[in-house]
């Protein structure tokens, strides 16, 4: 496996998590809870963008 399909691996399985997390706090009505999901999201967000970046250096 390169490290192309890796990163695509690995992008795909960040996007799963974060759609994971937006579909549960949509259920949870404790806001403390919320929040915590929601920071997990955007931690997730935020591995989604720099793999994303990855994959663009590697295309170049």
């Amino acid at each position: 496996m390169n490290k192309h399909d890796k990163l695509h691996d690995m992008l795909e399985t960040e996007m799963s998590i974060q759609m994971l997390y937006n579909k549960y706090m949509m259920k949870i009505t404790n806001p403390e809870v919320r929040q915590l999901f929601s920071q997990f999201r955007d931690e997730h967000m935020q591995h989604i963008t720099q793999i994303q970046q990855q994959v663009q250096q590697l295309n170049n």
